[in-house]
C-alpha cells in the first residue's frame, strides 16, 4: 500500500475472506486510500467451493459480507481462486458464471502474471515474467499476490510501476464497468 501510494497509484484488491477478517484494518485502509475490493472467496478451498454453485455462493457471500461490514463498500467484482476455469470448476463453472452475472457480479481473469505464486521466485523473477507475459498487450490485468511471505512482490513493484509507466501504461482500479 506504501509503494501504491508512493505512486499515486490505484489497485484491485480480491480479498480471501479468511485472511481479510483477520487483518480488518488492511481492508479499511485499501478502501480509504481508493483501491477497489473484489471478491476471490472466503476459503480459497477449490474442492468445497467447486463442488457445487450453492457451495461457491455461499463461501463467495461469506467475503461479500465481510467487505461490506468492514468498510460500508458492497464489492461487486471477483475474482475465482484458479482462474475462471481450472479443473476443479470444469463441470460447473458456465452455472457458477451465470448466476454470479445475473446477481450483478462481474469477474475478471488476468491476462499476465508476475509468476509470484510459484517456487523458487526472487523479485527479478517476478519482474521478468510480469514483462514477458504482457508483451504485446495494449491492455493488462496482472496478477501479483500480496500474501505472507511475498516479499519479493513487494521489492520487485517499483521497477514493475515504473517499467509500464515507462510504457505509456496507466494504472486503474477494476470496477464493475471495466471493459
Amino acid at each position: 500500500l506504501e509503494i501504491l501510494k508512493q505512486y499515486n497509484i490505484q489497485a484491485t484488491f480480491f480479498i480471501i475472506g479468511k485472511e481479510g477478517k483477520a487483518q480488518p484494518n488492511l481492508l479499511k485502509r485499501m478502501s480509504e486510500e481508493g483501491h477497489s475490493i473484489g471478491i476471490h472467496t472466503y476459503s480459497h478451498a477449490y474442492d468445497k467451493i467447486y463442488s457445487s454453485v450453492e457451495n461457491y455462493l455461499h463461501d463467495f457471500y461469506l467475503t461479500y459480507e465481510l467487505i461490506y461490514e468492514i468498510t460500508g463498500e458492497k464489492p461487486s467484482v471477483f475474482r475465482f481462486p484458479g482462474g475462471s476455469i481450472n479443473r476443479y470448476s470444469l463441470r460447473n463453472y458456465q452455472e457458477i458464471i451465470a448466476e454470479m452475472i445475473r446477481r450483478g457480479f462481474t469477474y475478471y481473469d488476468w491476462n499476465a502474471s508476475s509468476g509470484d505464486a510459484g517456487q523458487g521466485v526472487s523479485a527479478a523473477s517476478v519482474y521478468s515474467n510480469t514483462i514477458q507475459s504482457s508483451e504485446n498487450k495494449s491492455r493488462v490485468i496482472l496478477l501479483m499476490h500480496d500474501s505472507a511471505g511475498k516479499s519479493y512482490t513487494v521489492t520487485a513493484l517499483p521497477k514493475i510501476i515504473e517499467y509500464y509507466q515507462s510504457n505509456g501504461f496507466r494504472f486503474a482500479a477494476i470496477h464493475n464497468d471495466v471493459n
